[in-house]
C-alpha cells in the first residue's frame, strides 16, 4: 500500500457506551390519590392516598368524608382492580356524580387529571410520588389546621357544624355544642409571661382533640377558647364527654421550663333541637351555659 493510499484510508470506530439499567429502588412508586380542588372549606385542599378502595360521601365512615350538603351519605366508590386500573362507580347518590362533563352511568376507569364533580365539590384524581403526597399533605394541614392547638381551622370547623347541622334536621337526630374557655390563664401570663399561657393552651386544644376524637369535631374558637360538636349527642351524652374533657384538663400536670402550671376549663353545654336550631342560637345557647359554669366556681360544666 502507497503512502497515499494510507492517507487516504479512513477508519470507522464503533464504542458502545454502557447504558444503566434502572434502579427499582430509586423507581418512584406512583399511588392514586383524590384530591379536593372545589368544596366546603372544611374540605378544600384535602387528599387522600387511596389504597385498595375508597368510599366518598358524608358517612361517618367514609374514606373521604365530605362536608357539601350535595354529596350523598353513601355517594360514590374508587377502587383498584390488580391491573393497575382505577374504577369510579356512584353508588345511587341524590345528585349524581360527573367526568368528563357528563354523569357517570354504571362505572368506568379513571385516568390521571380527571376532575370529579359531587355536588358542588371538585375532586381531582391523580398518581402521585411520595414526595409529592407529603407535600400536598402538608400544605392542606397549613390550611386547615390551627397550628398552635392542633385543632381544625375555625372556617373548617365552621362549615363542618353547618353540614352537621343539616344532617341532623335531615335526620332528625340530635347534635350537641360545647364551648369551653380555660380558667387561669391571665395569672400564667402575668406571672410566667405568654408564652407559658401559649403552651397550656397548645397542650389543651390537643388534649381536646383526643377526648373528642372520632366522636365530633373540636377547633380553636379564638385566645384561650375552644368549641366542639357531637353529633348524635343528646343532653346527657354531651355533659358526660364534657366532665371528661373537664377531667383531663385538670389533672394534665402541664410543664414549662420545669415549672408546673394547673390551669382548668369551664365548659357550656348546648344541644340541637332543644337549644336552637342555627349554629348562631346553639353557640349561643352554649355561651350562656359557659358564663353559668364560671359564676358557680369555674372549672366545671353546664346546661
Amino acid at each position: 500500500m502507497s503512502e497515499g493510499e494510507r492517507r487516504d484510508r479512513t477508519v470507522t470506530m464503533q464504542v458502545r457506551i454502557p447504558v444503566p439499567e434502572p434502579d427499582p429502588e430509586h423507581t418512584p412508586v406512583l399511588r392514586a390519590c383524590l384530591t379536593v380542588l372545589r368544596g366546603q372549606g372544611a374540605d378544600l385542599g384535602r387528599i387522600h392516598a387511596i389504597e385498595l378502595e375508597a368510599l366518598i360521601g358524608r358517612a361517618p365512615d367514609a374514606d373521604l368524608r365530605l362536608t357539601d350538603p350535595g354529596v350523598s351519605w353513601r355517594h360514590a366508590r374508587v377502587w383498584c382492580e390488580p391491573d393497575g386500573r382505577h374504577w369510579l362507580e356512584d353508588l345511587g347518590s341524590t345528585n349524581g356524580t360527573r367526568v368528563r362533563s357528563r354523569t357517570l352511568r354504571g362505572k368506568l376507569v379513571v385516568k390521571e387529571g380527571d376532575k370529579i364533580l359531587l355536588g358542588a365539590t371538585i375532586l381531582r384524581f391523580g398518581l402521585v410520588d411520595a414526595l409529592e403526597l407529603g407535600f400536598q399533605r402538608e400544605v392542606a394541614q397549613l390550611a386547615t389546621t390551627d397550628p398552635l392547638s392542633g385543632l381544625e381551622a375555625k372556617r373548617c370547623f365552621d362549615d363542618a357544624l353547618d353540614a352537621a347541622l343539616a344532617g341532623a334536621r335531615q335526620h332528625g337526630a340530635c347534635l350537641a355544642l360545647l364551648m369551653m374557655d380555660m380558667d387561669g390563664i391571665k395569672a400564667i401570663n402575668d406571672a410566667h409571661g405568654h408564652l407559658f399561657g401559649a403552651h397550656c393552651i397548645g397542650e389543651a386544644g390537643h388534649i381536646i382533640g383526643r377526648v373528642v376524637g372520632h366522636s365530633g369535631r373540636a377547633c380553636r374558637f379564638g385566645g384561650d377558647e375552644f368549641m366542639a360538636f357531637l353529633p348524635g349527642f343528646n343532653s346527657v351524652a354531651a355533659l358526660q364527654l364534657a366532665e371528661r374533657i373537664r377531667a383531663a384538663i385538670d389533672g394534665a400536670g402541664m410543664q414549662r421550663d420545669g415549672l408546673a402550671l394547673h390551669p382548668t376549663l369551664s365548659i357550656g353545654v348546648a344541644c340541637f333541637p332543644d337549644d336552637g336550631d342555627e349554629a348562631g342560637e346553639l353557640t349561643a345557647a352554649a355561651d350562656n351555659a359557659l358564663y353559668r359554669a364560671k359564676a358557680q366556681g369555674r372549672n366545671r360544666v353546664s346546661l
